[in-house]
């Protein structure tokens, strides 16, 4: 009987590595698709306001990419299907990085024709839709060979209760030492799972909903609205002048205006108005609902007016502003894509315009809509 609890000790162990080794992989397969979000994003930028400072999210997009990439080959799991997919998947990221890449030469030396025209010809578009059908697969894929080994691991580790029962009057001591270990790493695991399903829904910095909450949200949002015929309102928001309090005082002091600020806009939030942060500087609230342009004006001046009381003891007031963009649906784009970006490009009127200020989409968007994300099963559903 001894025997047998050792045998199932050591199988337990086994099976706790293995859940982190799927952990691992299927973290790093995601990051994959998120990092190469944030390349295209800063590609985006760029190719629609020839601002250069779009280019550092490119920049660290793309550095991350390929590190997600090696860091899942690394990963330590060792299935040749997993590892065939990422490889695919390297081939595939790396032939979108070209195309990003090239649309961003074109534009530096002045040919924002050119490049916009290989952005319409879609082959980018195909490339980052192959990559996300086979990151999907992969993480559904792992997901389910996560479910059968705990499932596994939880019936060995009833059976290990029971035997350790049965032999407890002999060997007290060894046993409760074995069974609180086991029962603080299965602890460990399910609290593993839990930080994990959080930590792919929300920002680890200010707590919000993140990219992909956002986009699963707004996207479901989107079909309630053409089934119902109701609008819903879009509010683009970049921070003013926040990269230079990373410059001068540290990117430690702007973490601390990044929560600051999610503090104070969070604060303002009504029933039916859902903030996220995108990334960087950048926030977006969803408002569901008609509102008419006096009432979305009024929103987004209450969001722009929060900011200029000091942010932090070091910056002085107003050292931190926002610019607002606003696109309705299904006014200014049916597609959640076109509504982010005519959203956009009404925000680059607000920078362009002197910055605090609110402005609206005015129809469809004036480049052709790329990029997007589906939502990947494996995220939580969450109801405010």
């Amino acid at each position: 009987m001894s025997i047998f609890f050792v045998r199932d000790v050591v199988a337990l162990r086994q099976a706790m590595g293995e859940l982190r080794t799927n952990d691992t992989a299927r973290i790093q397969v995601r990051n994959v698709l998120l990092n190469l979000l944030d390349a295209e994003t800063g590609q985006r930028g760029y190719l629609l306001t020839a601002d250069p400072d779009y280019l550092a999210p490119y920049l660290a997009g793309r550095t991350r990419v390929r590190e997600s990439l090696r860091l899942a080959e690394q990963s330590g799991y060792r299935d040749p299907q997993f590892l065939g997919n990422v490889r695919r998947l390297s081939q595939v990221t790396e032939s979108k990085l070209e195309e990003l890449e090239r649309t961003i030469a074109l534009t530096r030396r002045g040919d924002g024709v050119r490049a916009a025209n290989i952005v319409r010809e879609g082959f980018g578009r195909a490339r980052m839709l192959e990559a996300r059908q086979l990151i999907f697969g992969e993480v559904t894929r792992l997901r389910l060979v996560r479910e059968r080994t705990l499932e596994a691991f939880n019936d060995r580790l009833l059976r290990a209760a029971v035997t350790l029962v049965l032999i407890l009057s002999t060997v007290i001591a060894m046993a409760a030492s074995a069974w609180r270990s086991l029962s603080a790493a299965a602890r460990r695991n399910n609290e593993l799972a839990k930080h994990l399903a959080l930590e792919a829904s929300h920002d680890v910095l200010t707590g919000l909903p993140n990219r992909r909450f956002f986009e699963r949200w707004a996207r479901r949002l989107a079909a309630e609205s053409l089934r119902s015929g109701k609008s819903f309102t879009l509010l683009a928001i970049d921070l003013d002048r926040f990269k230079g309090v990373n410059d001068t005082h540290g990117h430690g002091v702007g973490d601390e205006v990044l929560k600051e600020v999610a503090n104070r806009f969070q604060a303002l939030l009504r029933s039916g108005e859902f903030l996220a942060r995108l990334g960087g500087d950048e926030f977006v609230v969803l408002m569901e609902g008609a509102f008419s342009h006096d009432e979305i004006a009024s929103i987004g001046q209450r969001l722009i007016d929060v900011l200029p009381p000091s942010l932090h003891p070091q910056l002085a007031r107003h050292a931190v502003g926002a610019s607002v963009g606003a696109a309705s649906f299904p006014q200014d784009g049916t597609e959640l894509e076109c509504l982010m970006q005519a959203a956009d490009e009404a925000l680059y009127v607000s920078k362009r315009g002197g910055r605090g200020i609110l402005s609206f989409a005015r129809g469809a968007p004036t480049t052709p809509c790329a990029g997007g994300s589906a939502p990947l099963d494996d995220l939580p559903v969450f109801v405010r």
